[in-house]
């Protein structure tokens, strides 16, 4: 039998991760709606109801980014659709951010993604789909950051034939189709990526995806795309995060979904050192 925390898990829940290297922070829906928060500093706590951070629609789409831990972003649908999101400066706390007062509406079904975009300010963007299924995006100025780095950004998204799309974004170019080339997949496939520095040139890319009950891998090493290595058992339908970090000269990434563990515990993975192993089974408040 499940235990009494994983069982607050909503089966099939949104799943939102950020880190500060190893520092890292895990964001799920309880079956109340409230979104928690669970952290990993050394070890793995929190996620109980004691650390809800925001109330949203059953079963709505979350996303999260942040500045090393020290600001973070929670983006979420109201009931009736809306964006909201709650927001946390090391200085003040969690409080609301402002982004449900522009009232900006989705379609029922959408979910939600969300990246920084580093510069003299950090410049945050959000994705969300319209009723109309175009793929919206907001965009914001944030927090003060001392370093510059040319803006490059990356979505992915399935589109009406279950073939996976890539659009990319810089400054010069504006959006333009991308060169990755993803296997057909279920209709309404859950897909998460993160991106590294594979070298000091060139950007690292992975892409999770599940199909009917097993989650894969796309990984792009700054000079093409490839299948990656990464298999693993799965609920049909889960939702996915991943989060990323250099580590010396190679890439540290972890990747959370529902893989059956206690019901509805969400799952870790862990690829260090070259190679992927099981990490938490079952991330708290299970």
């Amino acid at each position: 039998m499940p235990s009494n925390g994983a069982h607050d898990i909503v089966f099939r829940t949104s799943i939102a991760a950020c880190n500060a290297s190893s520092h890292l922070r895990v964001y799920m829906q309880d079956v109340m709606g409230k979104i928690r928060e669970s952290r990993y500093e050394d070890k793995w706590s929190n996620g109980t109801e004691k650390n809800v951070i925001a109330s949203a629609k059953l079963y709505s789409p979350v996303a999260c980014t942040s500045s090393d831990l020290e600001n973070i972003r929670v983006y979420y649908l109201s009931t009736d659709n809306t964006m909201k999101d709650m927001a946390y400066d090391k200085s003040k706390g969690w409080y609301e951010g402002t982004l449900g007062k522009k009232r900006f509406m989705t379609a029922p079904y959408s979910k939600l993604a969300a990246c920084q975009l580093k510069g003299p300010n950090i410049t945050l963007r959000v994705y969300c789909q319209m009723a109309d299924n175009t793929i919206q995006e907001y965009g914001v100025k944030g927090w003060i950051v001392p370093q510059h780095t040319k803006a490059i950004d990356s979505i992915y998204y399935q589109h009406m034939e279950h073939g996976m799309i890539e659009k990319c974004y810089d400054s010069k170019r504006g959006w333009y189709d991308g060169a990755a080339e993803f296997p057909k997949v279920q209709p309404r496939t859950s897909i998460a990526c993160t991106s590294y520095m594979a070298s000091p040139e060139a950007v690292g890319i992975r892409v999770f995806y599940n199909t009917s009950n097993m989650m894969r891998e796309m990984v792009y090493d700054g000079k093409s795309w490839t299948e990656g290595h990464f298999r693993a058992d799965c609920i049909p339908g889960t939702q996915i995060a991943c989060i990323s970090w250099v580590n010396g000269a190679r890439p540290d990434v972890r990747v959370y979904f529902q893989a059956g563990h206690e019901i509805s515990a969400i799952t870790e993975y862990v690829w260090t050192q070259g190679r992927w192993s099981s990490g938490k089974l079952a991330l708290p408040p299970a």
